[in-house]
């Protein structure tokens, strides 16, 4: 177990004997992210450190020599360019960054902006005339556009195209505060993580170290900007490990194909959804995934059976998992390359330079084998909640974060998930993780997508219902499902009802929203 500012590397737990070490040393927990872009230019200079795609349609390629000299804010994946060098430009000059979720409705934008109260909002010219509506007081910087018309509105200063400006001494406290993430806001009103220059490198550090990225690595992934995973993920693993980042716009399936080809991409990461869809695609069409060597996936354990389809497809690709969430950098936990068949199911150990415990509802710390709440220490967790000091007095203790999961931990120390508190199931006072019977379901041949949840049930007070999203071309027999599942689940824990989509719907990281799921399940036994 790590505690609060103490961390050691944990040789078991890394993920390739093959990393070089000097490249993740804790030293650079005493950097800002300035500095750390410096010290990487001053040693590979040309190396590519970011591809991402330009608001204007085409994509940047930008070694490290030049990311430090760059001024930039933040935008959606389609402005991924003008994403990332405002975020550094931001950091350069001493202040934060806070990227907004684009598919934001009104309620939730202004909520976001109210709580941050931005001096300026980088965004493209459509959207000008909404943030003005919402918050007036902020000055808005047209990546699209000059802002013409309205005040308190200019271009935003495209770095390519500018003049070099003197610039002041790069930020040395890495304590400072550095970015606010929004939570997904799937259970309540979402709400800014801080984070500073050490939490977003500690992520970065604990990331990279356990998914095996080495130098010169170039780590492909598709997650929104306004996500941990955008620039502590993302950026921050990259650029520790001294690789490159390939950012996505987005893309369809055969889109991320394509670019993992031209691209020459080593690592791709994605949420499980999303690499099961590249992996039917790569079926049907030719695409040159030759320059893999890994894949990574995280957010929910990954089925079995989807491993191994993975193995058959790619079969020169190693796989790894990490699990982490906001709150945390995202680092938490990984399941190495070796371990993925041995610990199917599970979540993995701590990864490098963190710490993973069960705690029972006073806090305290469980033995193995017992259920409770996950709790994960490391470099990469944040500071707590903008402007919240109660929910950070509930959920940061101890140095670390209270997730709210549920999961136990096997006598090796693997961490196997159970669900969300709401998502465990109780018919009649027997508990059911919805994840094993969604893990059976997915196992059906017409199936595609699974979730499983609670619905009311007169008698035992819940009972357990799926939605599903069949195959393509696959029609549903929900009485052969029934018996599909017999030999493979316990009574009580089979699916008693079912609603059948067209897909299942998601936040952006991919993740199934189940809150949702319960709604459209209420309305239908109400004839809505």
């Amino acid at each position: 177990m790590q505690t609060s500012g103490k961390f050691r590397h944990n040789r078991a737990n890394s993920t390739s004997d093959s990393v070089p070490m000097t490249e993740q040393q804790p030293d650079v927990l005493s950097l800002t992210v300035p500095q750390l872009l410096r010290r990487r230019a001053g040693e590979s200079p040309s190396l590519l450190a970011l591809s991402a795609r330009s608001v204007h349609g085409w994509r940047d390629r930008l070694t490290y020599a030049q990311l430090v000299e760059r001024i930039a804010i933040f935008l959606g994946n389609d402005a991924g360019r003008e994403c990332i060098l405002t975020s550094l430009g931001v950091l350069r000059l001493g202040a934060s960054v806070s990227p907004l979720n684009v598919r934001y409705a009104d309620e939730e934008l202004q909520h976001a902006l109210d709580l941050v109260e931005p001096a300026a909002v980088v965004c493209t010219a459509a959207d000008a005339a909404r943030i003005r509506r919402l918050f007036p007081p902020a000055m808005l910087l047209i990546v699209d556009g000059d802002g013409a018309g309205m005040e308190q509105a200019r271009r935003w200063p495209d770095p390519a195209a500018s003049l070099a400006l003197p610039m002041p001494p790069d930020p040395q406290d890495p304590m400072r505060l550095a970015c606010l993430l929004f939570t997904s806001g799937t259970t309540a009103r979402s709400k800014a993580v801080m984070h500073n220059h050490r939490t977003m490198i500690g992520a970065g550090l604990s990331c990279s170290t356990a998914l095996g990225l080495q130098r010169g690595d170039l780590y492909q992934g598709g997650w929104p900007f306004f996500t941990s995973s955008g620039l502590n993920l993302g950026c921050m693993s990259s650029w520790v490990a001294g690789g490159g980042l390939v950012f996505e716009e987005p893309l369809s399936n055969a889109g991320r194909l394509e670019l993992i080809g031209k691209e020459k991409s080593t690592f791709y990461h994605g949420v499980p959804s999303v690499i099961h869809f590249m992996i039917d695609e790569f079926s049907r069409g030719t695409y040159d995934v030759s320059s893999l060597r890994r894949i990574g996936y995280g957010g929910s354990a990954m089925p079995l059976e989807v491993v191994e389809r993975i193995d058959r497809r790619w079969p020169h690709v190693e796989q790894v998992q990490i699990y982490g969430m906001t709150e945390s950098g995202p680092s938490g936990t990984v399941l190495e390359p070796s371990m993925m068949r041995k610990k199917a199911g599970s979540i993995g150990v701590a990864m490098p330079y963190c710490g993973l415990e069960i705690l029972d509802e006073q806090g305290q710390e469980l033995p193995r084998g017992e259920t409770g709440e996950i709790f994960l220490t490391g470099p990469g967790v944040a500071t707590g909640y903008f402007r919240n000091p109660q929910a950070t007095a509930e959920a940061f203790i101890r140095g670390g974060i209270r997730t709210g999961a549920i999961g136990h931990l096997d006598p090796d120390g693997y961490l196997f998930f159970t669900d969300r508190r709401k998502d465990v199931i109780n018919r009649g006072g027997l508990k059911i993780a919805s994840i094993a019977v969604e893990e059976v379901l997915y196992r059906h041949p017409a199936i595609r997508e699974a979730a499983v949840f609670a619905i009311p049930h007169k008698d035992l007070g819940e009972d357990v219902a799926a939605a599903v999203a069949p195959a393509p071309g696959a029609t549903l027999d929900f009485d052969e499902i029934a018996a599909f599942c017999r030999d493979k689940l316990a009574d009580y824990a089979r699916p008693r009802r079912f609603i059948v989509l067209d897909e299942l719907p998601k936040n952006p990281m991919g993740k199934i929203l189940k809150a949702e799921l319960r709604e459209r399940f209420r309305k239908n036994e109400r004839g809505v």
